[in-house]
């Protein structure tokens, strides 16, 4: 990887002694581009986790850490420290990422960016990337009054228990397969990005049945510190949906947050699952959105 002409300015393969210093420079280029930070410690430790040796990348200058990358199965991530921006770094970064998803044998990769950040946007768009779908946080506002949670009939609602990690994840990745283009994962790619994440809730997650038959996961991470509970993942069976088993779950999550202080919860939708309306008819909000950029590799 070749960097700008800067002095004293260095790459190197990032560490866990970084996660501080990485989640630092995300926190400003959040504020920056949307006015309000929302990375989490935890995150920024499992993207490591995830990455494997020599997968996440950090530049540095004399005084501080001004960009980090990462890549993995095709996911990019690349933030610039504002005062950074416009040096080339990006750039830099960037043909990283694509060099290292291409020797990995990944067909695409991709990157999302925040559609507040228009240099972002414009430096993919000009190295060949093609939108490949939009993405959005929501929130929901709880009041002081406890959240009603209506059941369908025949349908029971229960916390995650460890037995049932298997099921969950068949049931959630048969749900999120039906999404074109998506890439299948395995139990162990699940599990290491939602019940081993040093977040996950399993006593504020939620699991819907009819009889003995699982039909809906809500799982959820519970972030230290943070006044917002956040669904990680939604899912109900295809056999079982348009019957208020997605809403439920969602009731459930928002009673089991509002019980331990929470009045806001959050969660990420994007345009292949069709569930924005969904969300927006129980009173949920768009936040936030963000674009979903893609190059073909050969």
């Amino acid at each position: 990887m070749t960097l700008p002409r800067v002095p004293g300015l260095t790459t190197r393969t990032a560490t866990r002694s970084d996660v501080a210093a990485i989640t630092a420079l995300i926190d400003a280029c959040e504020t920056e581009n949307d006015g309000v930070a929302e990375v989490h410690p935890t995150d920024v430790g499992q993207d490591l986790d995830l990455a494997g040796d020599r997968g996440v990348i950090v530049v540095e200058a004399p005084d501080q850490l001004v960009a980090w990358a990462t890549q993995a199965h095709g996911r990019a991530q690349i933030d610039v420290h504002p005062a950074w921006r416009g040096t080339g770094i990006g750039s830099a970064l960037l043909a990283w990422t694509e060099a290292r998803a291409r020797a990995s044998g990944m067909p695409e990769v991709r990157q999302v960016v925040t559609n507040a950040d228009t240099g972002a946007h414009l430096l993919l768009e000009r190295a060949g990337y093609h939108i490949h779908h939009t993405s959005w946080i929501l929130e929901m506002k709880l009041g002081e009054a406890l959240p009603e949670v209506t059941l369908p009939p025949g349908i029971a609602i229960r916390p995650f228990q460890s037995e049932d990690a298997e099921a969950a994840y068949q049931l959630i990745e048969e749900a999120f397969n039906e999404w074109p283009g998506r890439e299948p994962t395995d139990f162990a790619g699940w599990s290491a990005h939602v019940i081993a994440h040093a977040a996950f809730a399993a006593g504020l997650s939620r699991l819907a049945f009819d009889g003995d038959e699982m039909v809906g996961a809500a799982m959820c991470l519970d972030y230290k510190g943070q006044d917002e509970g956040w669904v990680q993942q939604l899912a109900t069976k295809a056999t079982h949906r348009h019957r208020g088993i997605a809403r439920a779950l969602l009731q459930s999550v928002f009673a089991a947050y509002h019980a331990t202080g929470r009045r806001r919860v959050g969660l990420s939708t994007d345009s292949r699952t069709g569930a924005l309306t969904l969300y927006e008819r129980i009173g949920m909000r768009v936040r936030r959105t963000y674009t979903s950029w893609a190059k073909d590799l050969g």
